[in-house]
């Protein structure tokens, strides 16, 4: 996937400069605008699309690392202590029998 993007970035910044070139081109003799928003809208979108396959290439060394530290270190999970009994904790509510929410609270 990352390499995908990679070559989207690469054929987005190739199919810009092209694409301003031919453009400039057609319009009655050689204009500047439309070559100039076709490079820069083909290098940005091949900027971006370039460093998200970067990025998504990292993530995966990062999760191939860590996977092979957990694999090394072939540790178990630890088991909670067993904690003493807190007798009854539960509180009464007979002291809220009757009572009422208004509309403003």
């Amino acid at each position: 996937m990352s390499r995908l993007l990679i070559v989207m970035g690469q054929i987005f910044m190739v199919s810009g400069v092209v694409l301003g070139i031919v453009l400039g081109i057609l319009v009655d003799g050689f204009h500047w605008i439309p070559t100039l928003s076709w490079w820069i809208s083909g290098a940005i979108s091949g900027i971006l699309f370039i460093a998200l396959g970067m990025m998504l290439e990292l993530l995966e060394e990062n999760n191939e690392f860590l996977r092979e530290i957990l694999h090394r270190t072939n540790v178990e999970t630890p088991t909670p202590p067993m904690t003493k009994s807190r007798g009854n904790s539960k509180s009464s509510l007979s002291s809220l029998s009757g009572y009422k929410m208004s509309s403003h609270e």
